[in-house]
């Protein structure tokens, strides 16, 4: 999932350079340690976290994540996809997290998990990332395995 975000990091970088000052440049580096920065905390935290672009492109998938990804909710083609009828329901919450907005995303979805069992899935838009063209992160899935 680094790759992913390194290659959109890098058009980022491009588009700033073209645009002209030094903080131009610097901006988009910074909101890339920013976001490496919130997947770092997610993972000493010890929550399965999956951070998502503005277009619902995954940047990151933190280990405990990708240990309940395949059977409910998988990653395809660098996107997340849910495997039953909660499609509708989950591409719901995406968008409105990726707009910004927490409607309908305070109540998780529940999901089949890996290995057994279900997991809880919550989508959450990024406070900070709208409106912020160099801020990569727009929304962060939370993953938690239920018992």
């Amino acid at each position: 999932m680094a790759v992913a975000y390194q290659t959109a990091l890098s058009a980022h970088q491009g588009a700033a350079r073209s645009a002209g000052g030094p903080g131009d440049t610097l901006a988009p580096l910074l909101e890339g340690a920013r976001a490496r920065g919130v997947a770092d905390a997610f993972e000493l935290c010890g929550q399965p976290a999956i951070l998502l672009g503005g277009a619902g492109d995954v940047l990151h998938v933190g280990a405990g994540a990708q240990a309940l990804l395949g059977e409910g909710l998988r990653l395809r083609v660098g996107r997340l996809a849910p495997r039953d009828q909660s499609a509708g329901r989950f591409g719901a919450r995406l968008e409105a997290a990726l707009a910004g907005g927490r409607h309908g995303n305070q109540d998780p979805l529940t999901l089949a998990a890996a290995g057994g069992g279900a997991m809880r899935v919550r989508i959450l838009p990024f406070e900070g990332g709208q409106g912020n063209l160099a801020q990569l992160l727009k929304a962060v899935v939370l993953l938690e395995r239920v018992v």
